[in-house]
């Protein structure tokens, strides 16, 4: 999640038998142990990203790579085959190596073959590699300035020390002479623990000095526990180890999970485990999937409660997904608690219908009022 360098890095594998059933991830290698084709599945069927299922670097259902001379290409499809662009308008990305092979920088391209910018912003990312073994990443904009980590997250140029599994150990903010500097919220310094499996534990915040410190997140920590292979709590804490309220508004976040490996639940908590009221105006998100997993239907909220609420910040209580055939959704549509049509806070929008060609590729767009109006195209 900290940095494109190493996009494909997995952990806690599973048997094809178990595959079978339920979502996962499954790469093919060349001869060479490159990886060249990235399948996000479920069972046999390709899984599109929706609701709370989704990577930062893994940005499609197929992804294929292919290797040239100091060059990696990455391109991207949807569960039909048909080559999309994601992370907004990105349609290729392309990693330049040097002559051991190491990536050196990652540009993206759109689909009149021009260079764009990802969702963060950035046109392009730099690797410098230090005699130590560790890595400093620059994330450059269209103007040539430093961007934060992943959009607001502070810190702007990073450095990081990998452990002896391959995954980051440690992540710093760093000036230009390599010191560590701190960053609005004071702090300088994150370090990460993984278990056995490769699944993420635990991180942590520090300052420059190295004492423990408030991220971004308003937290100077949080803790994953697991039932299973599927993550089942993340708890925060504060400098001295205690409950803190992360920025969503909770102490805790509890998921719930299908057959599947669907999140059908996330449900903010005190320390205690009891309900509370997160940032948004409500305490539970549901998540409603097809009878085989493979496609959401709707979604929710609750109070602290359990009884329905709409989002103070939309006047939706629920968003219902109306597809065909092929699975792809015809018609998205919001509903106040009483089952009524209403429109977005933001625009009014009630109803988004979507249009594709024979291939199903989505060619238009249509947002309408409670009343069949449309309101955009």
């Amino acid at each position: 999640w900290e940095s494109p360098l190493t996009p494909f890095k997995g952990a806690v594998p599973i048997t094809f038998e178990q595959a079978s059933n339920r979502v996962h991830l499954q790469i093919d290698f060349d001869k060479l142990n490159r990886p060249v084709v990235v399948h996000v599945k479920i069972g046999k069927h390709y899984k599109d990203f929706e609701g709370r299922f989704g990577n930062l670097y893994i940005n499609a259902p197929k992804t294929v790579i292919s290797y040239d001379d100091k060059v990696e290409r990455h391109h991207f499809f949807d569960r039909f085959g048909n080559q999309i662009s994601v992370m907004g308008d990105v349609y290729e990305k392309v990693y330049s190596k040097d002559e051991y092979g190491r990536n050196l920088n990652l540009e993206f391209i759109d689909s009149q073959r021009l260079q764009t910018k990802d969702m963060f912003g950035t046109k392009v990312y730099h690797w410098t590699y230090l005699d130590d073994g560790r890595v400093i990443e620059e994330r450059r904009d269209e103007n040539d300035s430093l961007l934060p980590l992943r959009g607001g997250f502070q810190f702007l140029r990073t450095r990081i020390t990998f452990g002896p599994d391959g995954y980051p150990a440690i992540l710093d903010n760093i000036d230009e002479e390599g010191n560590l500097a701190a960053s609005e919220s004071g702090a300088a310094r994150l370090k990460y623990y993984y278990d056995s499996q490769g699944r993420f534990l635990k991180w942590e915040v520090y300052d420059t000095e190295n004492n423990p410190a408030i991220g971004p997140s308003n937290t100077a920590g949080e803790v994953n526990s697991f039932n299973g292979y599927e993550l089942d709590e993340i708890t925060f804490y504060n400098k001295e180890k205690e409950p803190a309220l992360h920025w969503s508004g909770a102490e805790k976040w509890k998921f719930d999970k299908d057959q599947y490996g669907n999140f059908t639940r996330l449900t903010f908590l005190t320390a205690a485990g009891r309900p509370m009221t997160g940032i948004g105006g409500y305490s539970t998100t549901v998540y409603q999937w097809s009878d085989d997993g493979r496609f959401l239907l709707s979604q929710f909220y609750l109070d602290a409660n359990g009884d329905k609420i709409a989002n103070p910040n939309s006047n939706v209580h629920k968003v219902v997904h109306q597809r065909n055939n092929n699975g792809t959704i015809k018609e998205s549509r919001y509903y106040t608690t009483n089952d009524q049509l209403v429109g977005r806070k933001r625009d009014n929008v009630a109803v988004i219908r979507y249009l594709y060609d024979d291939n199903g590729v989505k060619i238009g767009v249509e947002y309408l009022d409670v009343n069949q109006n449309v309101v955009k195209k």
